[in-house]
């Protein structure tokens, strides 16, 4: 025929393949190359031969996958010997006729649905004996792939990851299978399709909105994990829509602020951020319009949004100076109008800021203004109710962060006076102090702890404003810690110069107690029964001591 003339050596081969067609013929070959040794020579020759013919006429994949029974297989198929001679073929075809291309995947998604198949190379991966073919089937999935122009977005959404930003950012963090095909994918798609280039961030953003991708990249940057790529992906998302040309309009839509329902207050804090931060890119760039854009934003908004924004703009250095402006201004207005500073309080929009607010300069003009109101109207509006009542049970935590900050030393001191003064007045029993100020955390470090000193001073004026109702040092102390763990507490609290002698007079405060209680030997050992802590046994000596000398008689 006239495919052995143009190829001679392959004459015996269509001959054979006519009289036997290429499934028998497939199967003969390759029974005598297992079963007949004194053929095995001329079995590889047909084997190479019938595999060059079939490259010559470019028989259809799908018919080759039939005749090596590779779709009795099932989901075992890459591990078959026969799939490593398949997918030759088909990268063998592909060389000699590139115009043309065939891909492994059309056949194989002729038995398996993506998600199957993309399990089915996962696993093989992970066997070095098949991770190499496993790797070629994705690489020619991805390449058949990208034949179809498919965006990185629509790959996305086929490998089911546009449905949720739920742990996205882990899956990339922690190199999850699914996203490295999609990088892979998205980086090829990019070299081949250089006018259509995308990026991560833009993806995202068409899967799930510039406002889920916002939240998404705030809830990863809570996240040890994964705040190093939020961070980097902030930024991106700032350029991404600096590139495009989007005014501080635009992106104020695109983040939906316009959409919220309570136009009283912002209630989304992480889009308004994100906002707010792409209002410093845009002055950075075009710094003459920044008094038109502030003078927009006060035509626009009330005074809690405004000053929900001027917050977060004092920020960033090129912000800072005209919101700190625009805010004093508004201060002055509120004086003129006598405004009460409980509503002052909310305008400033102080209900936002959190533990760190003590450091802020609006609570500093909302302090001075407390100050001038009381002076103007004769009145002792205290600063320390309102905060207590819009923070209630964060108070503490900020009498903590304020005493690690060194700028906010001076209204650490002047709060701790008024958390002691306000608790006091209210009755609150030491018990619920302690636990307030949250020294059931600080363990062997009791004594030595800020809060410790905190409670120490209102201890000594809850004992002096209710002397009917006083609680002692330790027993304040064994009401929240067992005699056997309050003694380790000493024992550190001993080794250290600055609480040392608190310790030596808790420790007769103890023994006293004991005293008291008339505690037998047996019942003290009973929390100590291994022996192990020597501070507690020291105590219990001195006890045991102090009662012989009392009585006359050793303690049983």
């Amino acid at each position: 025929d006239k495919l052995s003339t143009k190829f001679p050596e392959m004459s015996a081969i269509s001959t054979l393949t006519k009289h036997y067609g290429d499934d028998f013929l497939h199967q003969i070959i390759q029974a005598a190359k297992t079963t007949r040794p004194d053929k095995e020579k001329l079995a590889i020759k047909l084997e190479t031969e019938q595999m060059q013919r079939w490259i010559a006429i470019r028989k259809d994949p799908d018919e080759l996958f039939r005749i090596f029974h590779l779709n009795w297989e099932g989901r075992k198929v890459f591990e078959h010997p026969e799939f490593v001679t398949w997918a030759k073929y088909v990268d063998d075809v592909n060389t000699k006729h590139p115009e043309e291309p065939m891909w492994m995947y059309s056949t194989l998604t002729k038995h398996f649905n993506d998600d199957d198949l993309f399990q089915m190379m996962e696993v093989v991966k992970e066997s070095t004996k098949t991770k190499t073919i496993a790797t070629k089937v994705e690489d020619d999935w991805i390449d058949a792939v990208l034949e179809k122009n498919k965006t990185p977005y629509q790959f996305l959404q086929n490998l089911g990851l546009a449905k949720t930003t739920n742990d996205l950012l882990d899956k990339v963090v922690y190199d999850n299978s699914l996203i490295r095909t999609w990088v892979k994918y998205m980086e090829r798609f990019n070299r081949r399709y250089p006018k259509e280039k995308t990026t991560m961030i833009e993806t995202f953003t068409k899967a799930f909105g510039d406002d889920g991708v916002t939240k998404m990249l705030d809830t990863a940057k809570s996240k040890s994990r994964t705040t190093n790529l939020a961070t980097k992906m902030e930024i991106e998302q700032l350029k991404m829509w600096q590139d495009s040309g989007k005014s501080t309009d635009d992106v104020f839509m695109l983040l939906k602020l316009d959409k919220e329902a309570n136009f009283y207050h912002f209630r989304d804090k992480q889009l308004l951020s994100t906002w707010v931060s792409y209002i410093n890119v845009f002055i950075e760039k075009n710094p003459d319009k920044k008094d038109i854009l502030f003078s927009a934003l006060q035509s626009r908004f009330n005074d809690l949004r405004l000053n929900q924004i001027l917050n977060m703009a004092k920020k960033y250095s090129s912000m800072e100076s005209t919101a700190t402006k625009i805010q004093t201004a508004k201060i002055m207005d509120y004086r003129v109008r006598n405004e009460r500073p409980s509503g002052v309080f909310t305008l400033l929009g102080l209900m936002d800021e959190g533990d760190h607010i003590l450091s802020t300069s609006q609570f500093k003009l909302w302090m001075e203004y407390v100050e001038d109101f009381n002076k103007r109207n004769h009145e002792q509006e205290s600063w320390f109710l309102f905060l207590h009542d819009a923070y209630k049970y964060k108070i503490e935590g900020m009498l903590k962060r304020a005493r690690e900050t060194a700028s906010t030393a001076k209204i650490y001191k002047m709060m701790e006076n008024e958390w002691v003064k306000y608790s006091v007045g209210k009755k609150m029993s030491p018990k619920d102090a302690f636990h307030h100020l949250g020294l059931e955390s600080t363990g062997s470090d009791t004594l030595s702890s800020p809060a410790f000193k905190i409670w120490t001073k209102y201890l000594n004026s809850f004992n002096k404003q209710y002397p009917k109702e006083k609680v002692t040092m330790i027993e304040g102390l064994r009401a929240h810690y067992r005699d056997i763990n309050l003694s380790r507490i000493l024992e550190k609290a001993n080794n250290d110069p600055s609480t040392e002698k608190m310790a030596i007079d808790l420790e007769n405060a103890l023994v006293n107690k004991w005293m008291v209680e008339k505690k037998s030997l047996a019942e003290l050992y009973m929390y100590n029964q291994r022996g192990h802590e020597k501070s507690f046994d020291a105590l219990i000596q001195r006890y045991v001591k102090k009662v012989t000398v009392m009585t006359g008689k050793p303690l049983e």
